[in-house]
């Protein structure tokens, strides 16, 4: 068939197709020239066949699909139902084909044509109707699931995995729940691959309770691969289980399963992220003392050390480790380059800055907002409040380095530190005119530059102002700093009442709330 497809045989084709050939070749065939973008040999092919069976029709309709062809592919999908042949591969695909085009509204008309013809959605019919809908409209995609239910179509692997990813950090309690109610509800057995994408969708909503029963289910799961195992691990480390972090590593490797870069960046995060950054950076030397796991050790696996030792005011290790990055020749990315940066932010040693600068350069990396960020963070810390300033007006002019939300935040924090409020309720006001919205960090920072400034009630002004302004509602933080506002103040029962007002707006105190009541009672009651 090749051979007569380049020599642009058409009689021999039809000859060669003629002749006994099962129909799974053919398909084999459509569906191998479709693979290479081969449409025009795709349709040749098709013609030449004598017996156009159901198998072959709709492997020239995925073709056609799969090339974009959409045109083309109505034409043979009307073809196939007037000729009533279409079956539902014949409607799937075509379903497929819409959604692809962001079609969400001609795919459910064509889910109901099928309907009407007798034809019964199966799972891949509402798995693509539910891949699409979160594509294009994703606070619908529930209700495909209700009529995914309602047809009495049960879940899959595909569709748990397709309403696992819907779950994000910004999704609500029971959003969550619904979720892992779907996985609840399918047949067939949790896989290693289901297993992963559940503990991911639990750390990625911060639900660390559900994920606790997750990882129950590892009992019954035999896991193979290291991205799952990897999984498991970065679930055990939200959970500030370092033993279990061990365990699942030792198990792995004792199982005699290479570690991927992932695995290993995942095992080394929960270990630093949880303050054993000693033991992560000792798991990656022992790494690249083997000659097999060697190659995977880059440098964004080092920079979760990085982070570890800089959190951890231990910057001397800091600097020690990067020299061995340089060494080791491992090629430093932007992220590796910002969290050097703030580790000269956070130490007051600014007089680096110049060398990472040009060490960046040497390796073509451009600084980004997050670098400039963390360099006027440093700045500000440096009692340097107009270099500060400075670097901000070279920021505005360079078009790829527009000033964010974090930028304009720790200006106003520079100012709050020498208790400058005007000059930080200025850096406010241009935040706004660059169309930068404010958020609860924000107030948390503008409460304590009233307080720093000596104007405890313009605290409360600007909170009023901005919630009323951009539908913010007031969090624990800005509570516990209007609290402190008042308290240093000595306006105690001002504090008191802003911890009423908490407990009315449903907002859960911390202990640092505890904590300035406590020494609000006990200041008070020393005054009288």
């Amino acid at each position: 068939a090749e051979a007569a497809l380049r020599c642009q045989r058409d009689e021999a084709l039809k000859m060669l197709l003629r002749s006994p050939m099962d129909t799974s070749r053919q398909v084999f065939l459509l569906k191998s020239f479709s693979h290479d973008r081969r449409l025009s040999d795709c349709l040749t092919l098709f013609r030449a066949c004598s017996e156009k069976s159901v198998p072959i029709c709709n492997a020239m309709l995925d073709a056609c699909v799969d090339n974009g062809d959409l045109e083309l592919a109505e034409m043979l999908m009307g073809a196939a139902v007037d000729a009533q042949t279409a079956d539902v591969v014949t409607y799937n695909t075509m379903v497929k084909a819409y959604l692809r085009q962001g079609g969400i509204r001609r795919a459910k008309q064509l889910i109901g044509t099928m309907q009407g013809k007798g034809l019964r959605p199966n799972c891949v019919t509402f798995n693509e109707l539910l891949d699409g809908t979160l594509r294009e409209k994703p606070e619908a995609m529930w209700d495909v699931v209700r009529e995914m239910q309602a047809s009495g179509c049960r879940p899959n692997h595909v569709t748990c995995s397709i309403v696992l990813k819907s779950v994000s950090k910004a999704s609500r309690a029971n959003e969550v729940e619904k979720a892992l109610a779907v996985v609840d509800a399918m047949h067939d057995p949790i896989d290693e691959v289901l297993l992963s994408s559940m503990c991911e969708a639990c750390i990625r909503s911060g639900r660390t309770d559900l994920l606790r029963v997750q990882l129950e289910r590892q009992k019954v799961v035999t896991i193979k691969g290291a991205q799952t195992f990897g999984s498991v691990i970065r679930a055990y480390g939200s959970l500030n289980d370092v033993d279990k972090v061990w365990d699942t590593w030792r198990e792995m490797r004792k199982r005699g399963i290479v570690p991927t870069s992932v695995t290993m960046g995942c095992t080394v995060e929960a270990l630093a992220a949880n303050g054993h950054v000693d033991a992560a950076y000792e798991l990656i030397r022992e790494q690249m003392e083997d000659p097999q796991v060697r190659p995977m050790v880059n440098a964004v696996i080092y920079c979760s050390v990085l982070k570890g030792f800089s959190h951890r005011k231990r910057f001397d290790r800091v600097w020690a480790v990067y020299e061995e990055m340089k060494a080791e020749k491992l090629e430093c990315s932007i992220v590796t380059f910002n969290t050097l940066v703030d580790a000269c932010a956070r130490s007051g040693e600014m007089s680096r800055i110049p060398m990472m600068l040009e060490d960046m350069a040497a390796q073509r990396i451009e600084p980004n907002v997050i670098t400039f960020s963390a360099i006027i963070k440093g700045y500000c810390q440096d009692n340097r409040l107009d270099r500060a300033f400075e670097l901000l007006e070279d920021m505005k002019k360079n078009r790829n380095l527009k000033p964010d939300e974090v930028t304009y935040n720790t200006l106003i924090d520079g100012c709050a530190r020498y208790g400058l409020y005007d000059r930080g309720v200025g850096v406010l006001r241009e935040m706004e005119e660059m169309g930068v919205p404010p958020s609860n960090f924000t107030l948390s920072v503008l409460v304590k530059l009233a307080n720093r400034g000596k104007h405890p009630d313009k605290a409360f002004e600007l909170c009023d102002t901005i919630c009323g302004k951009y539908r913010l509602r007031l969090c624990v933080h800005v509570y516990n700093n209007l609290i402190f506002t008042c308290t240093s103040h000595q306006r105690y029962q001002k504090a008191f009442d802003v911890f009423a007002e908490m407990l009315r707006e449903r907002v859960r105190p911390d202990t640092r709330t505890y904590t300035l009541l406590l020494r609000a009672a006990v200041s008070e009651r020393s005054a009288e």
